[in-house]
């Protein structure tokens, strides 16, 4: 695979012909004077054994003299490297140029793109002369380490697969025999390399393999191109599909997204949603197994050979899995629809008394689970599931409104009163879910001074200082490592405060939602009052409504008489919040979240300052010089990012340190908000 490694990555340079060279030196003549003495040139390329010996090579040649001395081949095959920096884009399109060859060179390619999947995968394996395995993304001491990574960093958000099952099927090296579960492991490294670029380059810089990617996307694009020989084509239609082909899909989609490639992001979130409805996995009922159809045994189900006529339920682990794809995918989609993106592919329908939604998954961890049955969680040990559940929990806070939306429209008015009821109650129980959280998972936001305890997720600011500190600098010294590991109750630690920013993050991205969303019907029913013949109807609007109210509490009018005056104070409150989140982001506990963190507070931030000033508070006017230096600080970062490069997924160690500056600044800047009083300095 070296081979193959260097044939992916290096460009295959044009290489002079020997006789080219040798006609470029004159040799001298004799009519030659002392007069006007000759001018010699200087060759343009020494023979191979010359340059190999770093001897100067004569103008005689070929043969050249010291080779005729030896009594060995003169011969020019060594390439022509040019001198100084390389050429990136030179390389690039040399690469491209290659990988068409490649694909014109496969039969069967149709017509598809160069960059397609499809010919990604001919691509790869007409370079490879060796089977494919998980060797073909990189070494296997490399990959335990990124696995473990995954399962650290990655797992707490996207808590699919199964841990324990996953690691016994790579100790048996599954991925030598199945193809199923090599592609679910290519996916998950290209999820966590796209989210958490850092960390797989410090491994390879600490095993020395730092030359093997150029940057971090070239591995990226290598995880796609093995996913994608992996799967090969028409495996939607293979009798074998399960659901870690939808979580295979998930993770294409997630890597789609990070490095900025939308469609790619859609399409795979898409295929995702559809291979789950397929399987039934959508479903509040367990399916049988006749309609899921066969489970590999590396993923916990022992039905192999099973008749298939038979009616069996489903293995535990299975059911698990599913329900927790089910659940990121309606998050993710929550989340894609607040930052305001609307996919007609990617819509999940509100539950109905007839099609609900299925349960949340079981809070427990994995080592809990079995194909057979749940074994309870460990008294005193709160599952990494429990937190998963809780950002779940906040966007289903407003379900009622997506029923409202989905019967009557968006943002149009059509009863005016219940809206608000509706709007109001999402908020309350938005808030509500963020009460309830466990002590391992609770935030709080009432910082009094810069150096004060806070439960662990916004760090004191004396208790960090260097600016640029590097959550993964133990790997720089190999040597260290093992002293460095962490131990299970940090990793479970460090698994919680990634979930404590998710969730704090969802929250505020909600409440700022649910606050616009008054705010803008407020304005459309002002203007439907003044133009009477623009109200909407809506033919089903009654029964609409009786649905409605069976999901919301009936409270007096008058309660609902306040809520105008309790948006404006909720406005004032998320203005505090996102100063208190942004006077204290930590960047180990904000990349693994990668860009949806950073979009989901720049877009909170941004919202509160294109606000009309007639509905800001006073806090919210005070805070604006803050909350726009921190806009611009979170929009530059975002735009170093190194999932952030060029369309050839070219970058340099320039655009590394860039975006390292960039941290530098956003943690000067926090230190300079602590340092004026934070919060208190603007009351």
């Amino acid at each position: 695979m070296p081979h193959v490694s260097h044939q992916l990555q290096q460009p295959t340079p044009v290489t002079s012909h020997p006789t080219s060279a040798a006609g470029l030196s004159l040799p001298p003549t004799q009519t030659s004077t002392p007069e006007q003495p000759q001018k010699t040139n200087r060759l343009r390329k020494a023979c191979d054994s010359c340059s190999i010996r770093k001897v100067k090579c004569d103008e005689t040649g070929p043969p050249c003299r010291a080779c005729a001395a030896l009594d060995i081949p003169c011969t020019f095959d060594r390439p022509s490297r040019r001198r100084g920096p390389p050429n990136r884009h030179a390389e690039a399109i040399k690469r491209r140029r290659l990988e068409e060859q490649a694909n014109a060179s496969t039969p069967g390619s149709g017509i598809s793109s160069p960059a397609s999947p499809t010919n990604a995968a001919h691509a790869l394996l007409g370079l490879s002369s060796s089977p494919l395995s998980a060797e073909s993304i990189c070494p296997v001491e490399t990959l335990d380490l990124l696995i473990d990574d995954f399962f650290t960093y990655i797992h707490p958000l996207c808590p699919f697969p199964h841990e324990p099952s996953f690691r016994e099927a790579w100790k048996r090296r599954e991925d030598l025999t199945n193809k199923s579960f090599l592609a679910l492991l290519a996916s998950m490294i290209g999820a966590l390399v796209a989210s958490f670029p850092r960390k797989p380059r410090l491994h390879l810089k600490a095993q020395k393999r730092e030359n093997m990617f150029p940057n971090h996307m070239s591995l990226v694009q290598r995880c796609q191109k093995v996913c994608a020989a992996a799967r090969g084509p028409g495996y939607l239609e293979s009798d074998n599909l399960n659901v870690y082909d939808a979580a295979t899909s998930y993770f294409l989609a997630l890597t789609g997204v990070y490095t900025f490639r939308w469609r790619q992001g859609r399409l795979y979130f898409g295929e995702c949603l559809t291979i789950l409805r397929t399987l039934g996995l959508h479903k509040a009922k367990a399916q049988s197994y006749s309609q899921l159809g066969s489970l590999p045994a590396a993923m916990g189900s022992r039905a192999n050979g099973v008749d298939h006529g038979s009616e069996k339920s489903v293995d535990n682990i299975t059911l698990e899995m599913g329900r927790r794809i089910f659940w990121t995918m309606f998050v993710s989609v929550k989340s894609m629809e607040q930052l305001g993106a609307s996919f007609g592919e990617l819509v999940i329908p509100p539950p109905t008394h007839t099609d609900p939604y299925p349960p949340l998954p079981a809070e427990v961890d994995d080592f809990c689970i079995y194909p057979t049955h749940t074994e309870q969680q460990p008294s005193g040990l709160l599952p990494s599931i429990a937190g998963f559940n809780a950002n779940v929990r906040v966007y289903c806070s407003y379900n009622a409104l997506a029923t409202m939306e989905t019967a009557w429209g968006i943002d149009a008015i059509v009863d005016w009163d219940r809206q608000k009821r509706v709007l109001y109650e999402s908020l309350r129980r938005c808030k509500e879910s963020m009460s309830n959280l466990p002590a391992e998972l609770t935030v709080r936001t009432d910082i009094g001074s810069p150096g004060q305890q806070n439960g662990g997720f916004y760090p004191a600011f004396a208790a960090q200082p260097q600016l640029g500190r590097d959550p993964a600098q133990s790997l720089m010294s190999p040597s260290s490592r093992t002293m460095t590991e962490q131990t299970a109750e940090e990793r479970r630690r460090t698994q919680h405060e990634i979930q404590k920013a998710n969730i704090y993050a969802s929250s505020l991205a909600t409440r700022s939602y649910l606050v616009e969303k008054y705010w803008n019907l407020c304005e459309a029913h002002q203007r439907s009052r003044q133009s009477p013949h623009s109200l909407p109807s809506s033919p089903g609007a009654g029964i609409t409504a009786a649905g409605i109210d069976n999901m919301v509490p009936q409270v007096h009018t008058s309660h609902y008489d306040m809520i105008e005056h309790e948006m404006r104070e909720e406005r004032e409150s998320i203005v505090k919040d996102l100063l208190v989140v942004l006077g204290s982001i930590d960047q180990v506990n904000m990349e693994p979240n990668a860009d949806s963190f950073t979009m989901k507070i720049r877009s909170i931030a941004s919202t509160l300052l294109e606000t009309p000033d007639q509905r800001k508070g006073p806090l919210a006017m005070q805070a604006q010089e803050y909350l726009s230096a921190f806009l611009k600080i979170l929009m530059k970062l975002e735009r170093t990012s190194p999932a952030n490069s060029e369309a050839d997924g070219s970058s340099s160690p320039d655009d590394e340190d860039s975006e390292l500056r960039t941290w530098a600044d956003l943690r000067e800047y926090q230190l300079k908000f602590a340092q004026q009083g934070g919060l208190l300095g603007l009351s």
